[in-house]
């Protein structure tokens, strides 16, 4: 590593800001650019690299730099690109299971049958809660208040990383339980 390498590396593990601004300037519109390369999407571009900023100053004296600074941005902004894209895909999932059960309450309601429509709801309301509590309170307060990850982390004192997983395990369990529930209706 350079000497100017490890005198970076050196001031963001003692969690001086000024090195961690120094690098914001002179990284910003690069990582942007790059992220958005992934993402095709500024505004999340600048999210990502932003986020990678900001654990950078949080956390910095928490990180293990094995190489150049440089490397460790464009890898981490790389890493959290392609996370965030399997995110969206999750996402694009629920959308699609949230306008299956739109189009199968479009059913019941012309099939006018009062029953199957309070067993579907009796079905979902047992796999919510049957979601452990605090995946169960992440999972209602992103999708039901609508909720960001990042306002979700800050209100429970978690992680982004850590909501983000909650949410997948959700989505995945309440995936696996309600899928009988489909069969129902075809």
């Amino acid at each position: 590593m350079s000497s100017e390498n490890d005198l970076f590396v050196a001031k963001i593990i003692q969690g001086d800001a000024a090195a961690v601004e120094s690098l914001f300037k002179c990284y910003y519109s690069r990582l942007t650019l790059f992220a958005n390369r992934f993402l095709n999407d500024i505004d999340a571009a600048e999210e990502v690299v932003s986020d990678i900023f900001l654990k950078l100053w949080e956390d910095g004296h928490e990180i293990e730099f094995t190489g150049n600074i440089s490397s460790y941005l464009f890898k981490s902004v790389q890493n959290k690109c392609l996370n965030y894209l399997k995110h969206q895909k999750i996402e694009n999932l629920y959308v699609n299971y949230l306008e299956r059960q739109h189009l199968l309450n479009e059913v019941l309601t012309t099939a006018e049958s009062p029953y199957l429509e309070k067993e579907m709801a009796q079905q979902i309301n047992i796999a919510l809660e049957s979601l452990p509590g605090k995946c169960r309170e992440i999972f209602m307060m992103s999708r039901f208040d609508h909720m960001k990850y990042k306002d979700i982390a800050k209100e429970l004192n978690l992680s982004p990383k850590t909501v983000e997983r909650q949410i997948s395990i959700a989505l995945d369990k309440l995936r696996r339980m309600l899928k009988h529930v489909s069969c129902l209706l075809f």
